[in-house]
């Protein structure tokens, strides 16, 4: 009996410990939970909701840099003391930080310490080349002393780093290239391809309010390193030359691409660039839509294309168009024509309009009749550059017109 009493003794001691030592692990597990919860916490809300992370974990350095960062930007120009105080125990959690060096160089200069501000901010910047903050303010500083070629060195850094600030300093860009020493800074940039140069001349091209500046810089830079980029661009500016009507600096930039030719300027005649779209806007414009359009196709020779063209019952429309800049004078117009299918009523019209004036002033309209056809035309002194325009109408029937145009030209007549 009493060996039994002392057997229950012992077993209920044995239990008495296990669920002590059981207690000690729970204990210690759900601490251990409870940290790696607030490390998480932490991690994840340091940089967005920095009050939050600090809850959890006081010292935590890069959510005080953020909780001093988010201070400084809601009072920039008096920022309070608590700035400093979060950026330096930032420092002292972890003293290789970049943001909270990039805040105290913020916050010296709203204190009027322009030494100290500059050399905390360049810290900031060494240490990470990614402190965006930092190449922000040395932007503005290299700025200020009119330091052009630093100034776009910080802009290289963040735009390869941050391509979304480029919203920010795109349009800051553009106006700066209206100074001469800030393209020349920028070739460099171009010739080697920096990753944002490309959309920043699509963005210049889009954008900018001076584009002769644009034209500019691509020609002094001899363009984009990229060539389907640089070709895509440059069709694009052209476009928009001529959209725009400032028709001397399209000329302009045309003539500085390569391969072109000054007597394309003055031709109608087709070519194999027309067909591939080469020179964009310079080179014949061809409208295609359901009901009416043209194509160019290969001729039978080989050599120049052939136009063909089509216009839809009741329907009459441009469907090709070339930039012309001839001078004024008399010329003579001969083009083929071979109808496929004329339809009722269906006919071809060739337009000459001055290019200068947006309501598109016509100066000689010739309706085609005959396989060949041929016309004389004066162009007049207040016509510096003009449109010649192929009508194509597919009359009242039931099939429309379809017709290949064999050749054009536009010859001068001496006099």
């Amino acid at each position: 009996m009493r060996r039994s009493n002392k057997r229950s003794r012992f077993i209920k001691l044995l239990n008495s410990i296990g669920i002590v030592r059981l207690l000690l692990v729970l204990v210690a597990g759900i601490g251990g939970s409870s940290l790696i919860f607030a490390l998480t916490v932490s991690g994840v809300t340091r940089i967005k909701n920095p009050q939050l992370a600090l809850m959890f974990v006081p010292t935590d350095s890069s959510a005080l840099a953020a909780r001093a960062d988010q201070l400084l930007f809601s009072s920039l120009k008096k920022p309070a003391p608590e700035v400093r105080s979060f950026a330096r125990a930032a420092l002292i959690q972890q003293a290789i930080n970049p943001k909270a060096l990039r805040v105290l160089g913020y916050y010296a200069d709203a204190q009027g310490d322009a030494v100290a501000a500059e050399t905390l901010v360049r810290y900031s910047a060494r240490l990470s080349r990614r402190e965006t903050g930092a190449q922000l303010w040395l932007i503005e500083a290299s700025a200020r002393r009119n330091d052009t070629q630093q100034a776009l060195k910080h802009y290289d850094i963040v735009l390869r780093t941050k391509p979304e600030v480029q919203s920010l300093l795109f349009p800051r860009l553009v106006s700066a290239i209206e100074e001469p020493e800030v393209r020349a800074a920028l070739i460099p940039y171009i010739k080697n391809g920096s990753s944002w140069t490309i959309p920043f001349l699509f963005y210049a091209n889009a954008n900018s309010g001076n584009l002769n500046v644009v034209v500019d810089l691509v020609l002094e830079s001899g363009g984009l390193a990229d060539v389907d980029a640089a070709k895509s661009q440059i069709l694009g500016l052209l476009e928009r030359l001529v959209k725009a009507e400032q028709f001397t600096e399209a000329r302009r930039l045309y003539m500085g691409l390569p391969g072109s030719n000054p007597t394309k300027l003055k031709s109608v005649e087709f070519s194999n660039s027309d067909r591939t779209g080469e020179f964009g806007a310079i080179g014949w414009l061809l409208v295609v839509d359901p009901d009416a359009g043209g194509q160019f196709i290969e001729s039978n020779a080989g050599d120049r294309p052939r136009l063909a063209i089509f216009a839809n019952a009741s329907t009459t429309r441009t469907v090709a168009s070339k930039l012309l800049y001839l001078s004024p004078g008399d010329y003579q117009f001969d083009a083929r024509v071979t109808p496929i299918d004329r339809g009722y009523g269906g006919s071809i019209r060739w337009q000459l309009r001055c290019a200068a004036k947006r309501s598109g002033t016509e100066i000689w309209t010739f309706d085609v009749v005959d396989a060949t056809a041929r016309d004389a035309l004066t162009i007049p002194s207040n016509c510096p550059v003009q449109f010649l325009d192929l009508i194509a109408s597919g009359g009242n029937g039931q099939t429309g017109l379809e017709a290949i145009i064999s050749s054009v030209r536009v010859i001068r007549i001496a006099g």
